[in-house]
């Protein structure tokens, strides 16, 4: 055996899912040498050859690719491990199953691989009826195993063990009283080196104090299996923040440390590259045992070396930010490189208003069939974590990791080619006009005008497919998408949320950066548009409350706690005069960094992505156990608007001035936040590369649509929130504060998966309809758009707008269209007319550039809207538009005026008193054809759910055509259900109603 191997730092491809391609891999060697890393395992779980057919040798092509692999990493100086996963149904005392092990290994070693790994984690720790006579427990039986493996390869200088108790939390009582760890240290050959996670599956930090009991009942030094930065547990997670966590001088107790990273290989820049810098820190304190931690923080600062001091993840955030913006604009300026969004798709000559996510077309595959996005979420916490075991369900249908069944699968799969599916509505928005047939054709809009004023903006080649089978492949999840289009328009607009009116409206609204609340509030800056040169603009929240520690981001203000905060949040024109005051528009121009504004970004979308931009994402998307600054000043801004929005509710006394004001300034900090991220969308479709984009954009994605829809409910809350109820049904009106939506903490010994979804989690925890709005669950859509939306209250002026929506796309004759011209109100009156005139507070609107393109209306108590409606409106209806005004029409859109007047003449149907006492609430929602979005659909519908249930309601029902397909689709993905009760006085309609 050659003597002891350099430390190995690098990085490990050990996660659940679809495995990087080939073109990928050896993207990320030529990122290891930039970075002065040496090492990379080969472990991807779900191929198949690695794991669940660990038995099966590579064929001759797939052996060409491995080697082809392998000396890959060699010519960029990376060494190359080879790891196997045996352990799921691997007979240890099998002779047959050891030879085919041995061979499968040989194998490999032939293909020039010098560096091996055996893998014993995710398993069923029970062993089966023979190995139970050979050996006397599983950890002899592992090390046999090892051992036997370790000399027949020769003694390679690189051999690991991962142990099946590979963290301290797996371990029976502590590392040092498990008897499986304590067999492992003593039978496992001296050369062999055990992999280990810390004290947690994903360790928030690690320390040499912690290493020193593992070290002791191993008898040798670990090498760290970092998860730090492992999003495969969570489909709404991704880790783009700075290498922290692991102390100083934790090099000279390891004998390695690789790390487990992001699923999306573009994700993982700006971690591997700090992780360089904490290497080359570790090598340089090494070195230099006397120096270390001596340097003053501005020799530090101006050397920005890393290798000059101790290392610092702020200063080595600042390092790879510069290096990223740099390698994101390289990629888009490569031929074939830019996946353009399109603009919005207007339906012309079509007489239905189509569903709001009709049109969805699939995505050819930007770097090959092996990239992905992230999943859906239809798995339970711990099935997607690695290195954990689990027990087997009894009487299950499904397949855990422990019971050697199943490799989890990747659950956001995207469409096979060919597939009919790929090109079909996955869910439809009720129309807001009822014909029978759409046949006009596609037209692109070009020209659009913006509805509203301008608010903040922030600036910001294909691969060869992975040729080894993986569990995807094998289920048909791995072929590449064909698109139904050819025609991708060019982005020109951005996803911004209205500043709601008030008090603190006359701020500018071009400022990219937040108001800052509270004299006492932290020190760090949260604009974007800071340069930070070198600097360390930015500390991180914790997302736990460890012991002492004050309360993170995830702990939820009480009114009263709010009311008597120490910090109250200051005034619009305190936070002009302060230091962290946001720029204005001639600062931020002047910047080199800032984002770009608004029009800036609509004369040049493709323009770019600058260093302020890419910041902002990082923050969005920071560590496991801390928000980065944006999202820390989201969710406080929520938080705080959440618990103080009394002060600006509806009250039998009017509310105080002074408070009322200050609400109303920090609701204009979070709806400026809110503009921040909605451009910043934008500008990644826009500008990124395919392989960024295809990787980040549904992660984006969601927290834009959350966003939109917090952005309005807190519009809302300003006049609309019941302070003091009457006497009925609804009971306490702020209820929702502290029921539903009650956050779960994470202990201080929680996996980061007990606060699932992170960022988008917690914002949509917040909204009254907690996280039971997962239920209407929507996938991301295939091509991103750089379409802007605003979403809002209902203004006065909005009725004329949403009355020309609703009968603005009608196929009809001419006849027809002068009747309409008449009478120009009429489908607009059927629609939404009763709505707007009796409870017009519950009405939202969606807007585009081209105008109003969506509404969602309701009411809070249907019981009291009916009798209105059946007593008061629709008289003045049926003497506004006589029974015979569609006679002599023409056939073509002559059902459109029948429908109308018969509703407007015909005695309406009573709705069953079961129903409205159990949903007391009624909705309506419809979107215009050129609603391609389903996310806004989505937005649209969560905020006014939240209303509702904001002041009191718990359920909602609506009325929908038995033969309106679209319709009942739409609103089952929303949650509803048909309700079981007779309506023999409606029988061609039905009753769908949801909970709240």
């Amino acid at each position: 055996m050659a003597g002891r191997p350099r430390f190995l730092c690098g990085v490990v491809e050990g996660f659940y899912g679809r495995p990087w391609s080939m073109e990928q891999r050896k993207l990320l060697f030529e990122w290891l040498r930039r970075w002065g890393l040496n090492c990379y395992m080969y472990a991807p779980k779900d191929e198949l050859k690695h794991r669940l057919l660990w038995r099966e040798p590579y064929t001759e092509h797939e052996t060409a690719c491995m080697r082809s692999l392998i000396e890959a990493a060699q010519e960029q100086g990376v060494e190359f491990v080879f790891a196997i996963s045996a352990g799921q149904d691997m007979v240890f005392s099998s002779a047959g199953d050891r030879l085919l092990l041995q061979q499968k290994l040989r194998q490999v070693a032939a293909m020039g691989c010098q560096a091996f790994a055996l893998l014993f984690d995710d398993i069923d720790p029970c062993m089966c009826q023979a190995d139970r006579d050979a050996f006397p427990s599983l950890a002899q039986a592992q090390a046999s195993v090892a051992n036997e493996v370790y000399q027949e390869l020769g003694q390679p200088p690189v051999f690991l063990f991962c142990p099946t108790e590979y963290c301290s939390s797996l371990c029976s009582p502590s590392p040092s009283q498990s008897c499986y760890l304590l067999t492992i240290g003593q039978e496992l050959l001296p050369g062999i080196d055990v992999i280990w996670t810390g004290p947690k599956v994903v360790s928030q930090e690690l320390s040499a104090v912690l290493l020193e009991e593992v070290e002791g009942v191993l008898r040798r030094q670990p090498i760290i299996w970092d998860n730090l930065y492992a999003n495969d547990y969570d489909c709404r997670r991704v880790f783009l923040g700075p290498y922290t966590g692991r102390a100083p001088g934790l090099m000279a107790r390891l004998h390695g440390l690789l790390l487990n990273p992001n699923c999306e290989l573009q994700a993982n820049f700006i971690p591997i590259h700090t992780l360089g810098s904490w290497f080359r820190s570790e090598l340089w304190s090494c070195a230099h045992p006397d120096h270390t931690g001596m340097e003053p923080a501005a020799a530090r600062a101006d050397s920005q070396d890393p290798q000059a001091g101790s290392y610092s993840p702020q200063e080595a955030l600042e390092l790879a930010l510069r290096d990223w913006v740099a390698e994101i604009n390289r990629q888009a300026l490569e031929p074939g490189a830019r996946s353009p969004g399109h603009t919005s798709i207007s339906l012309k000559g079509g007489a239905q208003l189509e569903p709001g996510t009709a049109g969805w077309d699939v995505l050819p595959d930007p770097t090959g069939p092996d990239q992905h996005g992230p999943e859906a979420c239809g798995t339970a916490p711990g099935e997607r974590r690695r290195k954990v075991t689990l027990e087997p369900k009894q009487n299950s249908g499904s397949r855990t990791h422990a019971s050697g069944q199943q490799n989890p699968a990747r659950d956001r799969e995207q469409p096979t080619a060919g597939s009919t599916e790929s090109c079909e509505p996955t869910s439809a928005m009720p129309s807001a006009a009822q014909t029978s047939q759409s046949t006009g054709a596609q037209v692109a809009t070009e020209t659009l005008h913006s509805p509203g004023p301008p608010m903040c903006c922030s600036d910001g080649t294909s691969t060869a497919q992975n040729l080894l089978p993986t569990s995807d492949a094998r289920m048909g999840g791995g072929s590449s998408h064909q698109p139904c289009s050819s025609t991708q328009p060019e982005p020109s607009r951005v996803d911004t949320p209205q500043t709601p009116p008030g008090p603190g409206a006359a701020a500018s609204p071009v400022s990219t950066a937040p108001l800052i609340d509270g004299a006492g509030a932290s020190p760090v800056s949260t604009a974007p548009l800071i340069d930070g040169a070198g600097a360390s603009p930015v500390s991180t929240a914790p997302l736990i409350d460890g012991a002492g520690a004050s309360p993170g981001p995830t702990a939820s203000l009480t009114p009263e706690e709010a009311r008597s905060s120490p910090t109250p949040p200051r005034t619009p024109e305190e936070s002009r005069s302060s230091p962290t005051a946001p720029l204005t528009l001639e600062e931020s121009r002047s910047s080199p960094t800032a984002p770009l504004t608004l029009e800036e970004s609509r004369s040049s979308p493709t323009a770019p992505l600058t260093l302020g931009e890419v910041r902002m994402l990082v923050e969005l998307f920071y560590l496991p156990y801390h928000h980065g600054p944006l999202a820390q000043h989201l969710l406080e801004h929520f938080r705080w608007l959440r618990a103080n929005s009394l002060s600006v509710g509806v009250s039998a006394t009017a509310p105080d001035a002074g408070v009322g004001q200050c609400w109303r300034g920090r609701a204009q900090s979070f709806t400026r936040l809110c503009a921040q991220t909605c451009c910043l969308h934008t500008r990644l479709v826009g500008a990124a590369g395919r392989a960024l984009l295809y990787d980040l954009h549904p992660y984006l994605w969601d927290i834009r649509n959350v966003l939109l829809a917090a952005s309005a409910f807190v519009q809302w809350l300003d006049g609309h929130l019941l302070c003091e109820p009457g006497t009925g049904t609804w009971g306490s009106c702020f209820g929702w504060c502290q029921s539903i939506t009650a956050q779960i903490l994470l202990q201080g010994d929680a996996e980061p998966w007990a606060q699932r979804g992170g960022l988008f989690g917690e914002l949509q925890a917040l909204l009254p309809v907690g996280n039971s709005s997962d239920l209407f669950y929507q996938p991301p859509p295939l091509f991103p758009s750089c379409q802007l939306y605003v979403l809002r209250p209902l203004q006065p002026w909005d009725k004329g707008e949403l009355y020309r929506m609703c009968w603005e796309s009608l196929d009809c004759d001419p006849k027809v269209t002068e009747i309409l011209v008449s009478h120009p109100d009429l489908l607009g009156d059927r629609l939404l007319g009763s709505f707007l005139s009796l409870s017009p507070e519950y009405t939202f609107v969606l807007e585009d550039e081209a105008g109003p393109c969506g509404y969602a209306a309701g009411v809070l108590c249907a019981e009291g809207f009916l009798q209105q409606r059946d007593s008061g409106w629709l008289p003045a209806m049926r003497h506004k538009y006589p029974r015979d005004l569609a006679a002599g029409a023409p056939a073509q859109g002559q059902d459109v005026l029948e429908e109308a007047l018969l509703f407007f003449h015909t005695e309406p149907a009573a709705v069953p008193l079961p129903v409205l006492r159990r949903f007391p609430s009624l909705v309506q929602l419809g979107t215009a054809a050129r609603t391609l979005d389903a996310g806004a659909s989505r937005s649209l519908a969560l905020c006014l759910l939240s209303a509702l249930r904001a002041n009191g309601s718990r359920g909602v029902f609506c009325q929908v055509s038995a033969t309106d397909q679209q319709q009942l689709s739409f609103y089952s993905k929303l949650g509803f259900v048909a309700l079981p009760v007779a309506w023999d006085s409606c029988p061609g309609a039905r009753l769908l109603g949801r909970l709240l």
